[in-house]
C-alpha cells in the first residue's frame, strides 16, 4: 500500500481554507450589498431580478420567474425597466438572456436617478446633457403687497 497517495499536501489544505475563509467573506459582504442594492432598486421585485442575474447571467425570463419565484410577466416588466436604465446587458438569441450591471454601476445609475429628480424637484435648472452645463431659468415669485395688488 503507498502511504504518499494518502497525504494530504499543505498547499492543498492552505488553498481550501482560503476559499472558505473567502466564502464566509462573500456571505457577509453579499448580506450588506443586497441591503444596499435593495434601498438602491426601490422594490423587493426589483432587488430579486437583479440579484439573481448577478448570481446566474445570461438567464431568460422563465428561468429568472422560477429562481425568484415571481410570475413571468413581472419579470419581463423589471427586465424592460432595466433595460431602459441600462442595468441589464440583453443578449439576443432564439430565446433573449439577460446579464446584471456590476453593483458599482448599478449604484452609479441609481444615484444619477436620484440627483435628476432632486434637481426637478428642488432646482429650476436643466443639465443640458451634451456638454454638462447647467442652464438656470427665470423664476417668477409673484408678491402681494399689503393692499392686495401684486407687484
Amino acid at each position: 500500500m503507498d502511504d504518499d497517495a494518502d497525504e494530504i499536501e499543505p498547499d492543498d489544505v492552505r488553498a481550501e481554507l482560503d476559499r472558505q475563509r473567502a466564502d464566509v467573506v462573500d456571505d457577509r459582504m453579499d448580506e450588506g450589498l443586497v441591503d444596499l442594492l435593495s434601498r438602491a432598486l426601490d422594490t423587493d421585485t426589483r432587488t430579486r431580478v437583479y440579484v439573481y442575474l448577478r448570481q446566474q447571467p445570461e438567464s431568460t425570463v422563465e428561468e429568472i420567474a422560477t429562481g425568484t419565484g415571481l410570475y413571468p410577466a413581472a419579470v419581463r416588466r423589471v427586465l424592460d425597466e432595466f433595460d431602459d436604465e441600462q442595468v441589464v446587458e440583453r443578449h439576443d438569441s432564439a430565446e433573449p438572456t439577460y446579464t446584471a450591471a456590476r453593483p458599482d454601476e448599478l449604484i452609479d445609475a441609481a444615484i444619477d436617478r436620484f440627483r435628476d429628480e432632486l434637481e426637478g424637484l428642488f432646482a429650476p435648472r436643466r443639465r443640458d446633457r451634451r456638454n454638462g452645463e447647467r442652464r438656470s431659468e427665470p423664476v417668477t415669485i409673484p408678491v402681494e403687497a399689503a393692499d392686495g395688488d401684486e407687484r
